[in-house]
């Protein structure tokens, strides 16, 4: 008895240790069990271990239901022009993928002209009835939206992360309020003002045609120079006493941008407590108006035609009848059939700066406050995705290969572009655009055409702008 008592208790205690090693071994999901055929070897423990261990699985896409989602600008066209290179190919790609991965349709297209934008946001984002879910909108059109209570506060919003180096910086401080944040932009912040000129003009004259690259390479590009040039480069070729080939025609909001912005000075200021304030009459603004009154007075700037259309010193340029202009980068697409060569540089630096200073004035993404945090959230995670950089060409110098074919030589990209993002340039952004009512022509339309000097035009605007900065202030 006490054998075969002996021999159930052993048979029963193998058949314990074998059910255990099988439990251990096939344990599914959910705490759910298996028991299977199964042997006391370490090689069928591990098999079984590593057959019926589920794969993780990749987390499901978000699914936005199939929203249609507008990117209103001005200036797009309704069909997608054909990728023109292999980055452009690369980006068409990455963007049809998230949008069939996430389930939206996303475009960016013209829905008014530039005249009509500003009052199209207003009017149908105040009718609940917005002409598109994500509006580009100028810098000048802000405040009045803003101070309405028009824009979405993105910082509200989990989808945007506005620590990423993708957000273009200047844009979030300019529409950061306190805690919020109103509007955004992503990418490389468009290059903006500079110093066109023409190579023939110069050689012409004398003058080594790269020589504006070479004074801004060694640091000595400042208002002296530019006047010394100016002084050569305005020729009467014949003695006549009447000038044939002036050293610059200009706009006149563009060329005293960059003088003011050029000597550490801006039009209207922002104070550590966030509040505006008129910064015109301090001595560094005053001093870049009056150096550029200055050459226009000594007959270096190419005097306005009679008759003339507002945009004359376009064609003055383009055809070669003076030798310099100070303009924003985008004037390159007007250059293009230009016979002569030409060159980009930054403005030249005035005395009350170290070093050459640069502004950016891009167009800022906005979202419509009358959406509801459901609608927004999902308008930000497609506009997320949407503006990461293109996959393989994430390279810190890849934004150069755009711009290589815009201009003629490599040293307006490699050397004037570079400078505008490296450091080597100071970035000096005027608030101006944020104060609604006020505008640079009140100032320099009159100085410009020498109706005013500065210290009168200045005077003369100064309680208007009191009255609109105290408005925007409040």
């Amino acid at each position: 008895m006490m054998k075969q008592g002996m021999k159930k208790w052993l048979a029963l205690l193998v058949t314990v240790v074998l059910c255990a090693g099988s439990f251990t071994a096939c344990g599914g999901e959910n705490g759910k069990q298996t028991v299977g055929e199964s042997t006391v070897t370490p090689e069928a423990t591990e098999a079984a271990q590593t057959e019926v261990t589920p794969e993780a699985e990749e987390e499901p896409a978000m699914d936005l239901g199939g929203m249609e989602i507008v990117i209103g600008d001005w200036w797009s066209s309704e069909t997608e022009a054909e990728p023109a290179n292999a980055m452009e190919e690369a980006r068409l790609e990455y963007r049809e993928m998230i949008q069939e991965k996430y389930n939206f349709t996303m475009k960016q297209v013209s829905i008014s002209n530039y005249d009509g934008m500003q009052e199209l946001f207003t009017t149908s984002v105040m009718a609940d009835d917005p002409a598109a879910q994500i509006f580009l909108l100028s810098p000048a059109w802000i405040s009045q939206p803003l101070a309405n209570g028009l824009l979405y506060d993105l910082s509200t919003l989990n989808s945007l992360d506005f620590n990423q180096n993708k957000w273009i910086r200047n844009v979030k401080e300019i529409m950061s309020f306190g805690d919020s944040i109103y509007g955004m932009a992503a990418g490389k912040a468009e290059p903006k003002l500079g110093v066109y000129w023409n190579k023939r003009l110069f050689k012409e004259a004398g003058l080594d045609p790269d020589l504006p690259y070479d004074l801004q390479a060694s640091g000595e590009w400042t208002w002296n120079k530019f006047e010394e040039l100016c002084k050569k480069l305005t020729i009467d070729s014949n003695n006549d006493g009447t000038i044939d080939s002036y050293a610059m025609a200009n706009f006149s909001i563009d060329f005293f941008r960059g003088a003011v912005v050029s000597n550490n000075a801006r039009f209207i200021g922002k104070d550590d407590a966030g509040k505006f304030y008129n910064a015109t009459n301090e001595p560094n603004f005053l001093e870049a108006l009056q150096w550029g009154v200055g050459l226009i007075e000594k007959g270096y700037e190419m005097p306005v035609p009679t008759d003339a259309e507002w945009d004359w010193f376009i064609s003055a340029f383009r055809d070669a009848k003076v030798a310099m202009q100070a303009a924003e980068q985008y004037q390159v697409g007007t250059w293009e059939e230009m016979p002569d060569d030409w060159g980009f540089v930054l403005f030249p630096k005035g005395p009350k700066s170290d070093t050459y200073s640069v502004y950016f004035g891009d167009n800022v993404a906005v979202i419509p406050s009358c959406y509801d945090k459901e609608t927004a959230e999902k308008i930000a995670f497609a506009y997320n995705l949407w503006t990461e950089p293109t996959p393989g060409y994430e390279d810190e110098d890849s934004w150069k290969d755009g711009y290589y074919t815009r201009f003629r030589d490599e040293r307006a990209v490699d050397e004037t572009l570079t400078m505008m993002y490296d450091g080597t340039s100071v970035e000096n952004n005027d608030n101006l655009p944020l104060v609604y009512g006020t505008s640079y022509g009140d100032i320099l339309y009159a100085v410009y055409a020498l109706e005013k000097t500065p210290a009168e035009k200045i005077e003369e605007i100064a309680a208007t702008w009191k009255a609109l900065i105290e408005d925007a202030n409040k």
